[in-house]
């Protein structure tokens, strides 16, 4: 029986050892990141735009998201929206909007231990359109920041994000 017990709590220094350290690393890290992907799409701004904005079909394309819940809007009328997945939810808002061509969505709650904004800027290109998004995130907690920057990565979220919209849109 003793083994175990010193087994166990050799596990628990070493599990305590790891977070340490991960914290550690995630105070060496900015709190805030820039990361960028695109896309080429065959479809007109136009049409991109109305799958972008069409906030209730999100969960039909986004993998992972269960589902989304409109809330009542911010000021000046801005959307605002939760939405759900197997860790919680998030409440997101409208910043900026300028049909069909640039949407600036955000994070709208400063109790997180992140936040952020993402900007969508469609430009025409032939008989479709390129998306570009731009991801202004901040990661408050050090150790949720070593996690994102080394494990997850910082990028990861807009590239599941791209892949899923691709095939929505295919």
């Amino acid at each position: 029986m003793n083994r175990w017990l010193w087994i166990g709590a050799g596990a628990a220094a070493v599990a305590a050892a790891a977070m340490a350290a991960a914290d550690r690393a995630g105070r060496r890290l900015p709190v805030e990141h820039v990361s960028e992907g695109g896309l080429e799409l065959d479809q007109p701004p136009g049409a991109v735009w109305e799958v972008l904005t069409d906030i209730d079909l999100y969960p039909a394309w986004r993998p992972g998201l269960t589902h989304v819940e409109r809330l009542p809007a911010a000021a000046g009328g801005r959307p605002r929206w939760r939405e759900y997945d197997r860790h919680g939810h998030t409440t997101y808002e409208v910043v900026a909007s300028e049909a069909p061509n640039r949407l600036v969505t955000g994070i709208a709650d400063p109790d997180l231990p992140y936040g952020g904004t993402w900007t969508y800027v469609l430009t025409p290109a032939g008989e479709g359109c390129t998306l570009t998004v731009t991801e202004r995130g901040e990661v408050r907690k050090p150790l949720y920041r070593a996690v994102s920057h080394y494990v997850t990565g910082e990028g990861t979220a807009i590239h599941r994000y791209l892949g899923a919209l691709a095939h929505r849109m295919a």
